[in-house]
């Protein structure tokens, strides 16, 4: 028999605008699994499901978005530690006349 939270079942529309994206989300669960949470929740013993739903797609939206940063971030820093090695590489040509006209230069002073 499954879980009351395996009976969940959740949905996700998104739309758009040209500046706002729109996700209604259905959770559909059957009544008598929320008979225990109700009551309880009249008695002011717990709070209503809606304040943690609101938190968990709040928390999920902001590790969506902070996953992309994290990626960026993680491709740029690979990008310039690559830069720098080819930077510093004994045997690339440029960077060996790169050297040698500052020798000259210096020498010139």
């Amino acid at each position: 028999m499954p879980t009351k939270s395996e009976r969940a079942k959740v949905e996700v529309k998104e739309s758009s605008t040209i500046d706002m994206r729109c996700f209604n989300i259905t959770l559909t669960v059957p009544v008598n699994d929320f008979q225990l949470t109700d009551l309880l929740r009249q008695r002011g013993v717990i709070n209503g499901l809606d304040s943690e739903l609101k938190q968990a797609v709040r928390q999920a939206t902001e590790n969506y978005l902070r996953s992309a940063e994290t990626l960026i971030s993680g491709l740029s820093s690979k990008a310039s530690a690559k830069k720098s090695r080819s930077n510093s590489n004994p045997n690339d040509k440029s960077s060996e006349a790169a050297q040698s006209s500052k020798l000259v230069t210096s020498r010139e002073l």
